[in-house]
């Protein structure tokens, strides 16, 4: 029975794996309110579905951050521990390279504050709404920046892709 099942999932994996519409990236985002504002790179990979001779797709995709520019509010230091992001993009491919998106998005963000030595830490998932723009570089390397919204907490980002 586990050597059919695996024979199986083996088969439904393969057409993923093979039609190379998996990418990966980085990037950088700053994290900002009307009080701080805090840095942070990313990695992320995703997975782009389009319909064949649609100019329109569907991509989920994973960013994995940690913070690298810190803020300082009444006295204390606050820092990124961690930067967790998932978000389906709805993309909008032009002919000419370039590509709009929209996606919602639930993230998570691990901040650690401290206060003459002592120190304290909070993580927060919260659903957000982001919109952007890329341009493929050439058919593996495209560059892309956008913006997302997280209750009130402003996240724009900047970065690369390379598909494979």
């Amino acid at each position: 029975m586990f050597k059919k099942s695996l024979i199986a999932l083996s088969l439904l994996a393969l057409p993923l794996t093979a039609a190379a519409n998996w990418s990966a990236g980085a990037g950088y985002a700053n994290i900002s309110d009307d009080d701080l504002s805090l840095g942070v790179i990313y990695g992320a990979v995703a997975y782009e579905f389009a319909k064949e001779g649609s100019k329109f797709s569907l991509v989920p995709e994973l960013r994995l951050g940690t913070g690298i520019s810190d803020d300082n509010i009444s006295g204390a230091k606050l820092e990124v521990e961690s930067f967790t992001a998932l978000s389906v993009r709805g993309q909008y491919n032009y002919d000419n390279g370039f590509y709009a998106y929209v996606m919602p998005s639930y993230a998570n963000l691990d901040v650690k504050a401290s206060f003459r030595g002592a120190s304290f830490s909070d993580d927060e998932w919260n659903f957000g709404f982001g919109a952007g723009v890329g341009k493929k570089l050439n058919d593996k390397t495209s560059v892309e920046a956008s913006f997302e919204n997280y209750d009130g907490t402003d996240v724009i980002t900047v970065g690369f892709k390379y598909a494979f």
